[in-house]
């Protein structure tokens, strides 16, 4: 009998008979050439094969795999025998390619996920070779944020390592980027105050080359600023917002040259400001405020004007005087059409924003978010985020709620010690960040939850579970968060907090984020956010020079097992089919259920994008990154409907992205570039492209994603000058 085998990289271990079934199972399933008992037929003559031939010696798997083809072609299934033999090479060409790369896989990656951390995340030499492993990388990181514990440090570092292995959470990056190192910065955005003085401004402007040198990005709320042209001390005419944001833009590309990591701004304009037109359309000119997203600040009062077509008065900050009144339906028009057209400006709902906030009366409103909008931050607040991969909760088709339970009150107290573990390149900085102690557990994985559930993306019942996971999270952190406020203390704004009023400890402000997740959900292997899969196969270019295809692995499991008896077609063939459009809708002979569940980004209606966003934000205490996908063909009217609907249902912000609006794509369909094909466009870090997140994706990394080199920023765009790639992020 046969007891052990060895792995290729010398290991020795149990051998596993069924192991072999399943292989040879999954390979007679996708040609439909046999099912389940011709597999474990054919699977014992291996075994017997083996015994025979061994002895007592131990066998390796690639002898293992011989004998596979041999018994597959002497039963004649030669399709079968074929594939499984193409399927040995792609997996040896993957072998070979982590080779070159210099980097050991220890805790079973994809290649996509592994050249991704290793060229993100892992520590490298100064020659620029990679010295760390993904598990050395997760342990680095939970050794540094477990160090704050007073008790049991080993324990809790033994935990947060193994859900990071598990894949089941995963810190923003910046945790991989700072944790251990001489920076020790585990936070990648803030919010700095901009005042109505020279002083003020410019104090501002060396604040964020601090924050970018670090690696950080900036938002801003410039609605403090006098307008452009009024009366400034000494008798001469103020600049107003829009031209010190090129102060700030200014900055940013100067750091960019210096810097490893690029800055990225949000600037934020009151609806009521006398400047706003010109900071509507401050973005159209080429090069212009290039390193910035830009969003409307819009109050409950503002849109009400605008459903009700009503007048708007736009007020001087300096005095409150009524500088002029415009039509409040005229002024959104305008911020709708340029959205159409370029997908910025988004819109900040001001009142939306602090409605849940529980400093409000204490510490008043808050008037900026991070680049990405996904968290409200006071002056000199840090994001502090980590997601839960939603995908690795699913158990025989039902949510795992016990394990997600246990996974998200670790991730509570992971980030809470995140606070206490990081450094920061500013004292106001620290000083906010232990103040009010907020984190953002959010989530990602979401499309492919649904997937496993069988659950369409565009249905009641998929928004109806998005409410349920998403309090179950918020219910569970929060009571996390009272749990270490008993063990650790409440934080310091504590006191005159909604929270003190309701007699309810808590060690965070606010503790649940719905964050991009962009290279994340890479190294993950999940769809990023809780937006829909970006297509089921299609090629990523970030990845190869020639661009690597990757599918969907829930698809191609549902597909395979569908399409077993072989009647309905080969899955190769309709793979063939998916990898030109990234959609299965179009293509015959697949079971309808398949088409209902397994619909990607453009197979769904924008309202679908709204209402998806508003079911999560309602159980998030901070608030949602989400882009609304539109195709090409839509109107400026259906984006003026879903930024309305967007702040009737109590979204806090708006993203949105019609198709074919930018020209520059890093993920396509093999078929993207026909005329009549649609054009699926999509961040860096695989999500669908949102201008106002594209600048922060671009500039997370100062290498080309292709090739390594340095790459060159010039006009909003980056261009690498050794390979030829090149990305616009306005």
């Amino acid at each position: 009998m046969i007891k052990q085998i060895k792995k290729r990289d010398g290991r020795v271990v149990a051998f596993e008979p069924e192991k072999i079934v399943r292989v040879i199972l999954l390979a007679g399933k996708a040609t439909g050439e046999f099912g389940k008992k011709e597999a474990k037929r054919l699977a014992g003559i291996v075994v017997a094969i083996l015994e025979k031939g061994n002895g007592k010696h131990i066998p390796n798997v690639e002898q293992v795999q011989d004998i596979v083809e041999q018994v597959l072609m002497a039963a004649g299934h030669y399709t079968t025998a074929k594939a499984f033999i193409l399927y040995r090479e792609r997996r040896a060409k993957e072998r070979v390619a982590r080779q070159v790369m210099g980097v050991s896989d220890d805790v079973g990656m994809s290649m996509n996920a592994l050249k991704v951390i290793a060229r993100r995340y892992l520590l490298k030499d100064e020659e620029g070779r990679v010295i760390e492993t993904p598990k050395s990388a997760f342990k680095r990181v939970a050794l540094a944020v477990a160090a704050v514990e007073k008790r049991h440090k080993k324990e809790w570092r033994e935990k947060f390592e193994g859900m990071m292995v598990a894949k089941e959470f995963m810190p923003a990056g910046c945790y991989f980027r700072g944790a251990g190192t001489k920076s020790g910065m585990l936070s990648n955005c803030f919010v700095l105050p901009v005042e109505d003085s020279i002083e003020d401004i410019f104090e501002a402007v060396k604040w964020t080359a601090q924050i970018h040198a670090a690696g950080g990005g900036t938002g801003y709320n410039f609605s403090r600023l006098r307008p452009k042209g009024d009366k400034i001390g000494g008798g001469g005419l103020a600049s107003g917002p829009v031209n010190f944001m090129r102060a700030f833009d200014a900055e940013t590309s100067i750091v960019m040259q210096g810097g490893t990591h690029r800055g990225a701004n949000m600037g934020i304009l009151n609806a009521n400001h006398p400047d706003i037109t010109e900071f509507i359309t401050c973005k159209t000119q080429e090069g212009e405020i290039s390193n910035f997203n830009i969003s409307v600040g819009a109050s409950d009062k503002f849109m009400e004007a605008v459903t009700r077509d009503k007048q708007w008065n736009l007020v001087n900050p300096r005095d409150g005087r009524i500088v002029m009144t415009v039509a409040a339906k005229k002024l959104f028009d305008q911020v709708v059409q340029l959205a159409w057209k370029t997908g910025d400006p988004g819109m900040i709902f001001l009142d939306n924003l602090n409605k849940d906030n529980p400093l409000l009366k204490s510490q008043g409103s808050i008037e900026s978010t991070n680049v990405c909008g996904e968290v409200p931050l006071y002056p000199f607040e840090p994001c502090n985020l980590g997601s839960i991969n939603l995908a690795r909760f699913v158990r025989d088709e039902v949510v795992d709620w016990k394990r997600l339970e246990a996974v998200t009150r670790l991730a509570v107290r992971f980030l809470d010690d995140g606070v206490d573990a990081s450094k920061f390149p500013l004292k106001q900085i620290t000083q906010a960040a232990r103040d009010n102690r907020r984190i953002g557990v959010g989530v990602m994985g979401w499309a492919e939850m649904l997937y496993q559930l069988k659950l369409r993306y565009d249905s009641d019942e998929a928004v109806k579970l998005a409410r349920k996971v998403m309090g179950f999270i918020q219910r569970v952190s929060h009571e996390e968060s009272g749990k270490l406020a008993r063990e650790k203390g409440v934080f310091p704004n504590w006191k005159g907090s909604e929270f003190e009023k309701q007699s309810k400890k808590m060690r965070n402000v606010a503790v649940t984020t719905i964050a991009p997740t962009g290279t994340i959900s890479m190294v993950a292997d999940c769809s990023s956010g809780i937006e829909p899969v970006f297509a089921l196969s299609y090629v990523k270019n970030v990845v190869d020079e020639a661009g690597l295809t990757y599918t969907n692995p829930y698809f191609e499991r549902a597909l395979t097992e569908s399409l077993s008896n072989g009647k309905r077609g080969k899955v190769g063939e309709v793979l063939r089919e998916v990898v030109e459009t990234g959609s299965v809708q179009g293509v015959a002979g697949v079971p309808r259920w398949i088409k209902e569940v397994f619909r990607v980004a453009y197979n769904i209606a924008p309202e679908w994008h709204v209402q998806m966003q508003a079911a999560f934000q309602e159980f998030t205490d901070n608030a949602v990154s989400k882009t609304i996908n539109f195709p090409v063909n839509a109107s400026v009217e259906d984006i003026e409907r879903a930024y309305i609907l967007a702040w009737k249902l109590g979204c806090k912000g708006i993203t949105v992205y019609r198709d074919q609006s930018k020209a520059v794509q890093i993920l396509s369909t093999k078929k993207s570039e026909t005329k009549d094909k649609t054009v699926i466009q999509s961040k860096l870090q695989l999500e669908p492209l949102s201008a106002r997140a594209a600048t922060a994706n671009v500039q997370e990394t100062g290498e080309c994603p292709e090739c390594g080199a340095k790459l060159t920023f010039s006009e909003g765009c980056v261009t690498c000058n050794s390979c030829g790639y090149s990305h616009c992020a306005v």
